[in-house]
């Protein structure tokens, strides 16, 4: 694929959060509507694929997931996902025309992830951004019973390596190979801002620093910029948003080649 260049944003300022209430809102509608719209184009509600009510659900739970990560990633309360799946949850029992619907989750504990949320950002190389819960969906009438677990997973990865060449004196080329993951999958960034460490301070990558990114439009990025430090390595942070607005970050260090 032929290779583009693209500008590298040097900061996000006005970065918005995502308010959770109002995306719940917008969620809860477009799933009343989308069941509405549903059983106006049939006669009867019993020609009504109550599978496409299943997937809807299906989907706006992953929504919610989507929108309270990027939330949390952005600063926000851990506790924002617990709430807004409370919320779909108890609005989900009034959306269905089959019977009664209950959507039950269980949010994943272990030792990455706390309360469903699992942000990693300090491992070497790797940052990870993740949301995980169970779900178990019951519909029930006299003419439906349905049980089915499932669950969503929610990640956004990078991985950044890299080494410098050595140009004159204390100034050095930085290279850097960055990859993006949305669930495992290559996915692509909306933003990047890079900073580097010279003598404790962390400094922004600019213009100023010759610097260029190459964009092959299947999540690799490939960047080169120019620093002038006096240390044998260069230590880089990378601080990435993806297009569905969820924050990661990673630190990868340099050596000479």
């Amino acid at each position: 694929m032929k290779a583009r260049e693209k500008r590298l944003a040097t900061n996000r300022s006005g970065q918005l959060l995502i308010i959770a209430a109002l995306t719940i809102a917008i969620l809860i509608s477009s799933t009343m509507i989308y069941v509405y719209e549903v059983s106006r184009e049939t006669n009867s509600q019993d020609y009504v694929p109550i599978s496409n009510f299943v997937l809807a659900i299906k989907q706006s739970t992953r929504n919610t997931m989507i929108s309270s990560l990027a939330n949390v990633s952005n600063g926000g309360e851990s506790s924002v996902l617990a709430a807004n799946l409370n919320e779909f949850s108890q609005v989900s029992q009034s959306l269905s025309h089959f019977g009664t619907c209950h959507l039950a989750f269980t949010l994943l504990n272990n030792s990455n992830y706390d309360d469903g949320i699992w942000l990693s950002w300090n491992t070497s190389d790797i940052g990870v951004s993740s949301a995980y819960s169970d779900f178990t969906l019951r519909i029930y009438s006299l003419a439906e019973n349905l049980t089915l677990d499932y669950d969503v997973n929610i990640t956004t990865s990078i991985t950044v390596s890299g080494y410098y060449t050595r140009l004159v004196g204390d100034e050095k080329q930085v290279n850097l190979t960055c990859n993006m993951y949305n669930e495992g999958e290559p996915a692509l960034a909306e933003n990047f801002t890079l900073l580097y460490e010279n003598l404790g301070s962390w400094i922004p990558v600019n213009s100023s620093n010759s610097l260029s990114v190459t964009d092959y439009g299947n999540g690799t990025y490939s960047i080169a910029f120019t620093v002038s430090v006096p240390s044998d390595s260069v230590q880089v942070s990378a601080y990435v948003y993806d297009l569905r607005n969820v924050f990661v970050r990673a630190n990868t260090t340099c050596a000479e080649v």
